[in-house]
């Protein structure tokens, strides 16, 4: 069962009435949120959003604003950006990958943000499936979302854009 619309795929181009671009928190090939394998993300419950098969597990912020929550092992937060969205962006690693000592760079007891900022880089073996997932927990009054490339590099790539409603 899907609780929320998913965003579907729009080249950037093709996109009437762009208001907000979301930055790609990860690098890698874009997927709908529904190929998640937690059913949580896959069913919509926490709001829309999409995925993206990475090949590396760094997880950059996707936008300025205050950290309100770090969760699963610092693979997990919640950002309030400065635009007003609420952002849950997460990193599905192994569990034996979450460990301190596969730690390189973290964000943890950071307050605020600004767009590209590492939020947390965790040495993983690039044979290893590495999911990055971002939801917008706010979304019910937005427009049209949809994601506009199906590749995306962190940090310059845009991985979510925000249109106006068509009738004003």
């Amino acid at each position: 069962m899907i609780f929320s619309t998913p965003i579907k795929y729009a080249p950037i181009t093709q996109i009437a009435n762009p208001l907000l671009h979301i930055a790609s928190p990860f690098s890698g090939k874009v997927l709908p949120l529904q190929n998640h394998p937690i059913q949580l993300f896959a069913s919509g419950v926490l709001g829309i959003g999409v995925c993206v098969k990475s090949n590396q597990a760094l997880m950059l912020s996707p936008c300025k604003g205050k950290i309100i929550k770090t969760t699963q092992q610092g693979c997990e937060f919640i950002i309030r950006a400065d635009s007003g969205l609420q952002l849950l962006v997460h990193l599905h690693i192994p569990p034996e990958y979450r460990k301190m000592e596969k730690l390189i760079q973290h964000s943890v007891g950071k307050k605020a943000v600004s767009a590209g900022d590492v939020l947390c880089y965790f040495d993983v073996p690039q044979e290893q499936t590495i999911l990055g997932a971002i939801v917008i927990l706010n979304a019910d009054k937005l427009g049209p979302c949809y994601y506009p490339l199906n590749q995306v590099n962190a940090g310059t790539d845009p991985l979510i854009t925000l249109a106006r409603a068509c009738k004003l």
